[in-house]
Order: structure tokens, then sequence, then C-alpha cells
């Protein structure tokens, strides 16, 4: 499961502790999806289902097993993206994945998926690593806003470090040493889980990390 190793440089954005967000100013993001259909258009879509746009500018997940993907490599960074479910509905968010062509599974088996299904099993529910490292369960429980409601990742990638913060709470701190290899730079991307699962996106955007003991930074002003 490949993470990034490139560098990307980005002046006032660390922190000194991993429990609690830096206090940066809301810049130095790119936006990768904005609810229209020209930034809808740069990205790439891997196996079977799809996403629709709906006339809100959110993406709903339509079928699967599937990835719809970024083709911006990125080297160590933060990555916030807005979802809401239906109600016990399954996807992910993924990170640090080589180019997958048309194999949703590449994310899968090299990359990093940050489940969102608030039912699943300790390693596989809404703010783990899937499969890899289980979010704290009552700091989850206690930021995880109920189905309708807008819920907001802000995923830090480095080399050594996964972490995920769901709406502005530290739920998971994964160091990468422990588990899957890093290697290269990678991409983003939001799963299309199968039929019956209602799981929609807003608002997906980027920005490079300073090198260092940095750890993110907070989740961007609306």
């Amino acid at each position: 499961m490949p993470l990034v190793v490139a560098v990307a440089i980005l002046a006032g954005c660390g922190a000194d502790s991993a429990d609690a967000p830096p206090d940066c100013e809301a810049t130095g993001w790119t936006t990768l999806f904005d609810g229209t259909a020209a930034s809808l258009g740069e990205w790439r879509m891997a196996g079977p289902g799809r996403f629709e746009l709906l006339d809100d500018g959110t993406l709903a997940t339509r079928g699967g097993l599937g990835l719809l993907w970024h083709p911006d490599e990125l080297g160590e960074h933060e990555l916030s993206v807005e979802w809401s479910v239906a109600g016990d509905d399954n996807s992910g968010v993924f990170v640090g994945f080589p180019d997958p062509g048309d194999d949703p599974m590449v994310a899968v088996e090299q990359g990093y998926e940050v489940q969102v299904d608030a039912t699943d099993a300790p390693d596989r529910t809404t703010g783990s690593l899937y499969g890899v490292a289980a979010p704290d369960t009552a700091a989850r429980d206690a930021a995880l806003l109920p189905p309708g409601e807008w819920n907001t990742f802000v995923v830090v990638v480095r080399q050594d470090r996964v972490q995920v913060r769901l709406n502005g709470t530290l739920v998971t701190d994964h160091a990468v040493g422990a588990g899957p290899t890093p290697a290269g730079p990678g991409h983003v991307g939001l799963q299309n889980h199968g039929e019956g699962d209602d799981v929609r996106f807003r608002e997906v955007r980027v920005r490079p990390l300073a090198p260092g003991g940095g750890t993110g930074c907070a989740s961007p002003d609306r």
C-alpha cells in the first residue's frame, strides 16, 4: 500500500502536536471538485458503476465496486472532503495509491481507504483506515453527524504517518512504519461501493504540506 514520498513545501503549515490541529490560515488549497461538470470532467472512473452529478452540485454514488480518481499525483498533502450518507451506507476515500488505470482494486491493495460505514467492524468503520487502523471510537462517535447531515474528513498524508480528522476531531493516527510500506507519489479517489449504497460527496480540496515535524492544518473554512 504505497504512500507519498515527494515533499511539497507550503510555508506556515505545521503543528507541534498530533493531538490538535495547528492554527493555520485556510489558504493554499486547490479545489479538485467544486460541484461543476467542468471540475468533475478532470476525474477518471475505474471499474463498474458511476458517480452522478446532481443539480445541487453534489456527487452521488451509483452501483460499483468502482473508483473515481483524480489524475494529479500528490506529494505529502492534506485532503479535505465532505460526505453524507442516507442511512447505513458504505463508501470510502482513498489516498496514496498509484495510477489504477481501469482497475479500482489497485487503490484497495496499494493505497489507504478512509472508510465510510459507521456500522462495520472496528478496523472497517467510519474514520478507520480500512483493515489497517481502527479509529478512537469514542472520539469518532462524538464527532460523527447522523445520516442526512454533512461530515468532513481532513486526511493528512505523509511518508511516515496518516491521520484522519472527522469534523475537526482527530480520530485516527497511524504510523506507517507499523504497517504498509510507503513508496512514491499517489492519487486521491472516491469509492462507489455497490447497489443500494447512497453516499454523496462535495467540496474536494487538497493542499501540500511542509516537510518536517508538522502534522497538518485545520480544515478549510467554507
